[in-house]
């Protein structure tokens, strides 16, 4: 029976490990997209602004997964932490879109991406790692 637990622990390891490095990707796209709208309305047509407000309700909580994901997965803490510091970082954008402080939100969202690449690059090594009990199994 503790061989049957083991293999499903590292299954859901594994599979946490996937659908986070599969999220990440997804979470950087988001703001590269999200970074384009805000350029569309500035330069070619305004009504993107709109689109910009919005889109980011679509994905903004993606970190919030990414935070569960990592742990359940075990990945380490960086990426764990990571992922909470971008929920953060999207928390504080919402008081950089205006007034003085929106000189801030382009450089917040800098921050964002470079984040969300940070996430990407360090979680794909724990697709390929094996867990502790898994080795030990073989």
């Amino acid at each position: 029976m503790t061989v049957e637990v083991s293999k499903t622990e590292t299954s859901r390891v594994k599979n946490c490990r996937l659908a986070y490095y599969i999220l990440s990707w997804v979470l950087m796209i988001c703001i590269v997209i999200q970074v384009f709208l805000a350029g569309l309305a500035m330069f070619e047509y305004s009504e993107a602004w709109q689109w910009h407000r919005t889109f980011v309700h679509m994905f903004e909580y993606i970190s919030i997964i990414l935070l569960i994901l990592g742990i359940i997965g075990k990945l380490s803490r960086k990426m764990t932490w990571g992922s909470l510091g971008l929920f953060v970082l999207f928390n504080i954008q919402y008081y950089t879109a205006h007034g003085i402080a929106g000189a801030l939100h382009p450089v917040l969202a800098l921050a964002l991406f470079w984040g969300a690449l940070t996430l990407v690059r360090g979680s794909y090594p724990f697709l390929a790692r094996r867990t502790k009990r898994e080795s030990g199994m073989r």
